[in-house]
C-alpha cells in the first residue's frame, strides 16, 4: 500500500519577490520615463535657441543688405557726380583756352601799340568766361584804329573804352557789374541800374536772374562785364562762379535766342555815374 506525501509550499515570500520585481520594473520605467521627459524639454529648449539665433542671423543679412544696397547706390551716384564733373572741367578748360585766345589778342594789340608791359594788360583784361573768337583781320585793323584814337587814355580806361564802344553796342548790350567795397553789386544796363546783395554763387544767381527779368528785352547778345574794388575774396569768388550758372539759365530762359557771355576785368574802380 502506497503511502501519499504532500507537497506544502509557503506563497508568502514569493509574493513578496513578485512584488519586489514589479515594484524594481515601476522604479526603472518612472526613472526612464523623468529622463524622457529631461530630453524633450533639453530638445524644446534647442530648438528655441536656434530659432532665436535663425531670427538674429536673417535680421543681421537684412541690415547687411540693406548697407549694401546703400553703399551701391552711394558709389552709383558718385560715379555720376564724377562724369559731371569731368564734362564740367573739360567745358571750364574749353572756355579757359578761348578766354586766354582772347586774352592774349587784346594784350598783343595793347603791347605792340603802346609798349605797355603784359602784367598791365593781364591786370586789368582778365576774362574769366569769355567765349568769343579770335578777331579777324578786318576787326583787327579796326581795332589797331581805334586803339590810335585812345592812345592818351590810360589802359585800363583804353580797354573799358573800346569794350563799351557804340559800333559794339549795335550789335549787343553791355552791362557793366561792379562790386564794391561794402560788397554791393551794381549794374548798369544801358540806362537801366539795379543793384542787389549776394554771399553765395547760388544767391548771386537766383539774383542777377530777378534783375534780368525786370529789365527790358536785350539784344541778341549780351556782354556781362564783372570788376571790383576793395572787394572781400568770398563775394568776387561768389560772383566769378554764378556767373557761368546764371549766364546758361537766362540763355535757356531764351529758348538760346539770345547768347549770354561774360569777361570779369578784375580790379577796376567804381564805374562813373
Amino acid at each position: 500500500m502506497r503511502v501519499r506525501r504532500r507537497l506544502t509550499m509557503q506563497l508568502t515570500p514569493l509574493l513578496d519577490l513578485l512584488l519586489i520585481v514589479i515594484f524594481a520594473q515601476f522604479m526603472d520605467v518612472q526613472e526612464r520615463e523623468a529622463t524622457t521627459v529631461d530630453a524633450a524639454h533639453e530638445a524644446v529648449e534647442q530648438r528655441h535657441r536656434a530659432e532665436y539665433e535663425l531670427g538674429e542671423l536673417q535680421l543681421r543679412h537684412l541690415q547687411t543688405l540693406e548697407a549694401l544696397n546703400q553703399t551701391s547706390a552711394r558709389v552709383s551716384r558718385l560715379q555720376s557726380e564724377n562724369g559731371a564733373l569731368a564734362g564740367r572741367a573739360r567745358q571750364l578748360q574749353a572756355d579757359v583756352q578761348r578766354a586766354l585766345a582772347q586774352q592774349r589778342l587784346f594784350g598783343e594789340l595793347v603791347t605792340e601799340l603802346f609798349g605797355l608791359p603784359e602784367s598791365v594788360v593781364s591786370q586789368v583784361l582778365t576774362p574769366a568766361g569769355a567765349a568769343s573768337p579770335a578777331a579777324s583781320a578786318e576787326q583787327r585793323e579796326f581795332l589797331n584804329a581805334r586803339f590810335r584814337e585812345l592812345s592818351l587814355q590810360n589802359a585800363g580806361r583804353m580797354i573799358r573804352h573800346l569794350l563799351s564802344y557804340e559800333e559794339m553796342r549795335k550789335r549787343c548790350d553791355l552791362w557793366e557789374l561792379h562790386i564794391d567795397e561794402t560788397g554791393w553789386f551794381s549794374l548798369r544796363a544801358g540806362k537801366e541800374k539795379r543793384g542787389f546783395r549776394a554771399t553765395t554763387p547760388e544767391e548771386f544767381s537766383d539774383k542777377l536772374y530777378s534783375v534780368y527779368k525786370s529789365l527790358p528785352q536785350p539784344k541778341s547778345l549780351v556782354v556781362i562785364m564783372l570788376s571790383y574794388g576793395d572787394t572781400r575774396g568770398e563775394i568776387r569768388d561768389a560772383a566769378e562762379r554764378g556767373l557761368p550758372v546764371v549766364s546758361e539759365r537766362m540763355r535757356r530762359n531764351t529758348a538760346g535766342f539770345i547768347r549770354f557771355e561774360y569777361a570779369i576785368l578784375g580790379y577796376q574802380p567804381a564805374p562813373e555815374g
